[in-house]
Formats: C-alpha cells, structure tokens, sequence
C-alpha cells in the first residue's frame, strides 16, 4: 500500500468524492443490517442504533462531500515586508498511509468518522475494528469492500495481537480510540517509526452542578448523557459533584426521569442497552461492591437481567475520591455522587486529576460557569446539557494531555490527517533575500539597521 502511495499521484477531488458517494450509499443500503449487528453485539435498540451510528457518520459524510472543495483549495499566506516579491501558500497534502484503530462501543461510528476524515485527505487506509463487538466488525469489513479497492482502504479483522503487530509498521499516522493503557503501548511502537499518532481516549468526566440549577429541567439531559449505550461512551458523565443539600432532590428526579425513559422494568426495557460482554458486565458489579464495601451507599438493590447483560443505572451515595469508584474511567451504568460544600475548595481537587475529555457544567450562574470554564482543562465542555460538544461537526473533539492528543469531525478531522505543506515562490522582478547576502555593503547595513527598528522596535 506504501508503494502503491508514493507512486501515485495525490488523489483528486473528484477521486475522493467518488468513494463518499460510494460509501454514502452502502451506509444506507446496510442500515438495517448495522442496526441487527449492534442488537446482536450490544442488545441495543434500532433507534439508538441508527441515532449513535449511522446518523452521525452521514452527517459527517455530507459535510466533508459539501465542503472538501474549499478544504482542499491552497490557502494564501501574508507576505511580510522584507519578503517583497514573494508569494506564500499552504497546501493541505495527504500524510501518506494511515493506520485507524478503532474501539468496540460504537464500532461503526468510531470505525467510519475518522475514515471519512482520513479519505477525504487523499489517503491510503488500513482499518482495524474492535475484536469485541464481532458481528460490527465483521459487517465494517465487508461495508469497506463494497465501498473501496483494497489497495486504497483495507479493513483488517483479528484480535489485540493484530493492533499490535499493525502499530510496529511504518505508517505515516495512527488515529487510536480507546484506552490511556493501550495509547501508551502505541505511542511506543510509533516512535519507533516516528509515526506521527492522534488519540481519543476516555477519563472521568466530571458532571458539575450548582444552587442555581433546576434539576427537574435538567435531569432528562442528565439521565440520557448517563444511559445512552449503557454509560459505555467516552463522553458519558462518570461522577456528578453537588451541593450537598440537593443530594436528596437529585435522587428524587433521577428516578423520576429514568421511570419516563425506561419504565419501571428498565432491565426488560428494549430501549436500554447491555453491556458489551460478559467481562465487562462483571466488572461494573465488581466496581459497585468494593465501592459499598468502602462506604458507598445504594438509593435502591441493585437490579440486573444477566441474561441480556443489562444493570439499571446505580447511584453511589456517599462516595468520596478514594473510593475504588473514582480510580479510573467506569465506562458503565454507575454515577458516583460527591457532596460539596464549597465549589471552590472542589474544583481545587478535580484540578489535581487527570483531565477530562468532557466538562459538563450544570449552572444559570454566569460567574460559576466562569470559574469552572477558567479551573478546569478538558478536551470539550458542554453548559447546561450533555454530549452538545461532540454533536456539532464544526468544533473539533478531542481530548487534553491524558484524555487524547489531536482532534477529528469535520475540517478538523480533515486537517489530522493532513500534511500541511509550506509553498513559498519567488517572483521575477524582485528577489528581497539577495539583500541580506554578504558582501554586507553600507546600503545593506542600513537597510538590515531600519528593518530591525520597524519589527523590533529597537
């Protein structure tokens, strides 16, 4: 695939526009195909299926095929005045071949965005989906056959051991989705090659809430940001930090709004989705016990359906920040709740952890929408509702320092996948550099003098 880059042209617009189109219309015609494959992998419903997944890869599809015109085009650059007689351009150039390894919790959404990022640069594509959601995997495998040559895109089936002998090739980028453990292993592998990498990883993303909210306004945006493929989303709110006097209230509205989603046989519920595996199903139960064992405490028994590997979102009362709760990213259907009583003093502590790749923000209070924004970095931030930030595909997302490097959707995911080239053009008449070339003459003296006073202010 290397050879076959680098003998080649870079693709034209009217190449990359032809595997949109292809891909566009093989989503369409696999829609009911994908949305058996995630009941199968996940027992998540149609609707969510086609909400998660599909929607959200043709809009991003229909972006890159209304705009990559003008992404493509060479942008102009200023010349500076002692560059008189130059012209300057960028050129947004693909990186050559591009490795994507992508994550099991929304593998066609995950899978396909930053391919259609990736395509729309211009370049090759090896794609390696998630051995843990098998039937997606599989149907990616053949949507990408139907879609592309094999000698532009190829789409790759096998287990962690393929991810790890794939990241110790060359390629020219690794876009990784997943786990802080695993991107350290590829940021290994890739220095090896100097491979340039982008990773969206995960991290506790701390929900905050003030005096000042309603919590019957917000709870339905809080409960769906929480319950939407079972709280196994990287964006998903993974604790909730609020005054401690509207613990009791929050409790009261959360079961009332997950009563008018879900009813009152939720793990029976269609509707609500399971956890990936039986691995994974345990794991959360385990999370949950040790953190009662340390002092959390229940709103209510814990309710399961261990046939369809469905748990009823948990609450932990009285959780605090060594609990095993609040150790690392939960990726499941439990929200650990910590009481404050000073925002301030709080927010001093959330700066202490990792950051985020989500800030969730529940307040009318402009001065403590302020504080938090200017307290705490994270890779996005939404104010009064949750998942907005990653929604719109004219933002980047991405993550910051321990939640991910780089960013994707739309020109932004575009952009990653480019090599952004510097072209500078001498003119005919005039060649201003000939100015600083010895031998360095009085006129020359002078004029080197002046410049230094106008830029430097000397």
């Amino acid at each position: 695939m290397e050879a076959d880059f680098n003998k080649s042209s870079v693709p034209e617009y009217e190449f990359r526009i032809a595997g949109l189109n292809k891909l566009e219309k093989n989503l369409l015609l696999f829609k009911d195909r994908i949305t058996e494959a995630m009941r199968l992998d996940f027992n998540k419903s149609g609707f969510e299926s086609e909400a998660s997944e599909i929607l959200t890869c043709l809009v991003e599809l229909r972006k890159a095929k209304r705009e990559l015109k003008k992404w493509m085009r060479p942008k102009h650059v200023q010349t500076p005045t002692e560059l008189t007689g130059s012209s300057h351009y960028l050129l947004y150039e693909p990186k050559g071949v591009v490795l994507i390894l992508a994550p099991w919790n929304y593998p066609i959404n995950l899978s396909i965005i930053p391919l259609i990022a990736a395509w729309s640069a211009g370049n090759k594509i090896i794609l390696k989906s998630s051995e843990f959601a098998p039937h997606s995997a599989k149907l990616i495998q053949e949507l990408i056959q139907q879609s592309f040559a094999t000698s532009d895109v190829y789409a790759v089936l096998g287990s962690s051991e393929t991810a790890e002998a794939l990241v110790q090739l060359p390629f020219n980028h690794i876009f990784f989705t997943g786990s802080q453990a695993t991107a350290k292993k590829i940021l290994k592998a890739a220095a090896e090659n100097l491979s340039s990498v982008t990773l969206e990883l995960g991290g506790k993303n701390p929900l905050i809430l003030d005096e000042s909210i309603s919590l019957k306004k917000a709870m339905p945006d809080i409960v769906y940001g929480k319950c939407i493929n079972a709280g196994q989303t990287c964006i998903s709110p993974d604790y909730i930090l609020l005054p401690r006097n509207r613990v009791d209230e929050f409790v009261v509205e959360w079961n009332e709004a997950l009563l008018n989603m879900y009813g009152n046989q939720l793990i029976l519920n269609p509707d609500y989705c399971g956890m990936v595996n039986e691995k994974h199903y345990q794991r959360i139960l385990k999370i949950v016990n040790d953190s009662l064992d340390q002092g959390a405490q229940l709103t209510e028994a814990i309710q399961t359906n261990a046939a369809d590997l469905k748990i009823k979102p948990i609450l932990l009362l009285n959780s605090n920040w060594n609990h095993v709760s609040m150790q690392s990213e939960l990726f499941g259907p439990v929200l650990p709740l910590i009481a404050y009583d000073s925002l301030e003093e709080t927010l001093k502590t959330i700066q202490k952890l990792n950051r985020p790749l989500t800030l969730y923000i529940f307040s009318d209070n402009k001065q403590h929408q302020n504080l938090i924004l200017n307290s705490i970095r994270s890779g996005g931030v939404t104010i009064n509702n949750c998942l907005l930030n990653y929604c719109n595909f004219n933002m980047p997302f991405g993550g910051n320092h321990q939640s991910g490097h780089g960013s994707n959707h739309g020109f932004y995911g575009f952009e990653t996948f480019s090599h952004k080239r510097g072209i500078s053009r001498n003119g005919r008449l005039i060649n201003s550099l000939r100015l600083f070339y010895p031998p360095y003459t009085k006129p020359k003296i002078f004029l080197k003098n002046l410049l230094l006073k106008l830029i430097g202010k000397i």
